[in-house]
C-alpha cells in the first residue's frame, strides 16, 4: 500500500493514487477509473471540512457526487475519507472479481 503525504491518514489502497493540491485540499483517486475518487476539501475553515465521495460523470461532464459530510473537523474529515476510499476500493475489487474481496463466493460447495 502506497503511503500517504497527509499527516492524518498512513496508507491509501494500491491502485489509487494521491493528489495534494494544497492542506486543505485533497482528492484520492481509483487509477482504473479516475471519475471515481474521494475529495477532501477544507478551504472553507477550521471545523467546516467537507468529503465528497464521486462516483463517475454524467454525459455532460459533471460529477455524479453521492451525498458529501460537511461540518467536519480536520481529524473527522481524514477518518471519514479513509472510510470511504477503502470502502469504495473493496467493492470495485469484488465487482472486478479480485480474489482478495471475493473469498465468500470462491468456495461454494
Amino acid at each position: 500500500m502506497p503511503e500517504s503525504e497527509t499527516e492524518r491518514l498512513d496508507y491509501y489502497p494500491s491502485g489509487w493514487s494521491e493528489e495534494i493540491h494544497d492542506e486543505y485540499y485533497v482528492e484520492w483517486i481509483y487509477d482504473d477509473d479516475q471519475t471515481i475518487l474521494v475529495r477532501l476539501d477544507g478551504t472553507m475553515g477550521d471545523g467546516d471540512y467537507t468529503v465528497t465521495p464521486i462516483t463517475g460523470v454524467n454525459m455532460d461532464g459533471e460529477e455524479f457526487v453521492t451525498k458529501p459530510i460537511s461540518g467536519l473537523s480536520r481529524t473527522e474529515a481524514f477518518d471519514v475519507a479513509a472510510t470511504l476510499i477503502y470502502a469504495i476500493n473493496g467493492v470495485t475489487g469484488r465487482l472486478n472479481g479480485e480474489d482478495e474481496f471475493t473469498g465468500d463466493t470462491s468456495n461454494k460447495s
